[in-house]
């Protein structure tokens, strides 16, 4: 994608220099949230973002919320996870659990200062955290609340974790919030098209040059759509989330129902590429799984999860057609024609798996069907889809 060197966008909002962060603020708070007086809205963040943490504070304050910050800090998490003592990591996080429950909204806000932060902390003692997490997200699955998170893969761009993906930073910003400026609306009639074709029952298919050549069949979940407006979400119940830059459309898979053969040339896992990837399904669930690089680490995390992790149990098109894969790895949900599956809980999509693992894969350049209808050749949306975008 060509660079944008001095103009970013929001909401249909044109300015040259740094991000105008409360005109990104209301635009969350009002647009995609749209906080209510009275509500109690909790904003997550990290050191990195506290001037735009600070400007939703403000904007959730005017819309006559009652905002709570969390701040996260990633290098002491670290350090938690490396010298805590394991039966204390196996706890539940009850303290957590009771923050669950007090919010009617969430705004995430984000990024990578090191991606491979994490990457050297022993299995055993990441999964002794999942474990006890999982009482937590039973209660964030069944919590009638709003959730937007601002950055998707990779969070909001910062230098390192470009540098990560073989990206251009300043590329990858501007492409970053040209993609947030997508209509809303436009998206929306993108997703619902796709939606339309996300019949319980229908069958997909998914091929690729790499040798991706898989087929699933969908569950009998109403298929959801990431517009980036909460309003849009359809759910019976549980959190409704969005996910920003928007541009999504997405369901849940059949157990069992799965067939073939997934690859793809490089993916990732704890900041490290793993490097062509293979994985065979039958049945529903991972059978064989190869790498020729960084595949040992992955390995050992489906090892040390419940077993219903290897279920491929998510089916996602991404539909904005501002945000492209970047570099030699930058890859994310909402970029117009990829195809994102998942693997593991999918409580977050309407499903019924409760594993306390999860892993996705992103295929770029594939050919989708669904039931019998193409929805992208070769990576590109099909021109009926496209067409959303020109009205």
């Amino acid at each position: 994608m060509a660079a944008i060197p001095a103009l970013l966008l929001v909401a249909g909002t044109a300015w040259a220099g740094d991000p105008d962060y409360d005109a990104i603020a209301d635009s969350l708070v009002t647009g995609s949230l749209e906080v209510r007086p009275g509500e109690v809205i909790q904003i997550n963040g990290n050191p990195s973002q506290v001037a735009l943490m600070e400007a939703l504070y403000v904007a959730v304050s005017k819309a006559g919320g009652q905002p709570v910050v969390i701040l996260s800090l990633p290098q002491a998490s670290k350090r938690a996870f490396m010298e805590t003592p394991i039966e204390h990591l196996a706890r539940v996080p009850t303290g957590q659990v009771s923050l669950a429950r007090m919010f009617d909204g969430i705004i995430n806000v984000g990024s990578i200062q090191d991606p491979g932060l994490f990457a050297d902390v022993p299995e055993e003692r990441l999964t002794a955290s999942r474990k006890a997490g999982s009482v937590l997200n039973d209660v964030f699955r069944n919590a009638s609340l709003r959730s937007v998170s601002l950055g998707q893969t990779g969070g909001i761009p910062t230098a390192a974790y470009s540098a990560s993906v073989g990206a251009d930073h300043d590329e990858m910003t501007a492409a970053f919030w040209k993609a947030l400026a997508v209509s809303p609306d436009q998206i929306e009639k993108a997703a619902t098209m796709v939606t339309g074709m996300m019949t319980p029952g229908a069958d997909v298919h998914i091929e690729s040059k790499a040798g991706t050549d898989l087929r699933f069949r969908l569950a009998n979940n109403t298929a959801r759509i990431n517009a980036g407006r909460t309003r849009d979400v359809d759910v019976k119940s549980g959190p409704a989330q969005v996910w920003l830059p928007a541009g999504e459309a997405y369901t849940t898979i059949e157990p069992g129902s799965a067939q073939g053969t997934l690859v793809v040339e490089r993916t990732m896992f704890r900041g490290k590429p793993v490097k062509n990837l293979k994985m065979t399904f039958k049945d529903g669930r991972m059978t064989k799984m190869s790498a020729s690089k960084n595949g040992k680490q992955l390995k050992e995390y489906f090892a040390s999860s419940s077993d219903n992790t290897v279920e491929l149990s998510v089916f996602d098109v991404g539909l904005n057609p501002a945000s492209q894969p970047m570099g030699d790895g930058y890859m994310s949900w909402e970029m117009g024609g990829m195809v994102t599956v998942g693997m593991g809980n999918n409580s977050w999509a309407g499903g019924d798996n409760d594993a306390d693992g999860n892993y996705s894969i992103h295929l770029t350049g594939a050919d989708v069907e669904v039931g019998g209808n193409r929805v992208a050749s070769n990576g590109k949306l099909a021109g009926a889809i496209m067409a959303a975008y020109r009205r």
